[in-house]
């Protein structure tokens, strides 16, 4: 699946930016980081949650006008993001949550966004991931809109003409496609998603306990 030298363990997210599961799931990831420092590589793959926010609303949602029908989606999926506020203790924010609307119905503008930053600026994609998660969760901008996701750019430091010519020219969307690719081919359908492995061992797994991925990865070690 990967390339994996010095048996190295590789957790490779199956994710969506836009996710408050995932948003949640990061202290996990950063106290991994820090506990097994060299001997562990994060690794993001984007799997694109909401391919058109139709098919996550409700026969009552859908029956109204586009514009009113997905106002309410928002509401309810506000709703949804705070009640996962608990699951990593980390704030989430839904005043005003307007992610979706008629003309973005779609989370793969977040998707493409984290695969431009790849291309444009890797030593800084992953810093990009959490102020996008940040921006749609915590900020509450709608986060679908390519102007909100050239300021996380820029606040992140990435070239904003680079990530905008990779974002936009059709390289970005080439490297989601392997991604969706990869997600399928695991058999991927729940996110977040994680892929622990190392050159003999490969496990699927979900869990938002810290312990879980510890004893995985102790496992994996020896």
């Amino acid at each position: 699946m990967v390339n994996i030298m010095d048996d190295k363990i590789i957790l490779t997210v199956f994710t969506d930016p836009m996710m408050g599961l995932s948003y949640e799931s990061e202290p996990i990831i950063e106290r991994l980081r820090q506990e097994y420092n060299e001997k562990i590589e994060i690794r993001y793959v984007m799997s694109l949650l909401v391919k058109d926010v139709s098919d996550f609303m409700t026969y009552e949602e859908r029956s109204l006008n586009p514009t009113e029908g997905i106002r309410v989606y928002n509401k309810r999926l506000a709703k949804i993001y705070k009640s996962e506020e608990a699951i990593g203790g980390l704030p989430i924010n839904m005043d005003d949550f307007r992610l979706f609307d008629e003309d973005h119905r779609s989370s793969k503008p977040l998707n493409l966004a984290y695969k431009a930053a790849q291309l444009a600026a890797p030593d800084k994609a992953d810093l990009f991931l959490k102020e996008l998660r940040h921006a749609t969760v915590v900020d509450c901008l709608p986060t679908t809109h390519t102007e909100e996701i050239l300021k996380v750019a820029q606040k992140t430091g990435i070239n904003s003409d680079e990530f905008h010519k990779f974002f936009s020219d059709g390289s970005a969307e080439r490297e989601l496609e392997k991604d969706l690719v990869l997600t399928m081919r695991l058999g991927i359908h729940s996110l977040p998603s994680y892929l622990i492995q190392n050159s003999s061992k490969a496990l699927i797994m979900q869990s938002f306990d810290y312990n879980d991925f510890a004893n995985t990865v102790n496992n994996m070690i020896q």
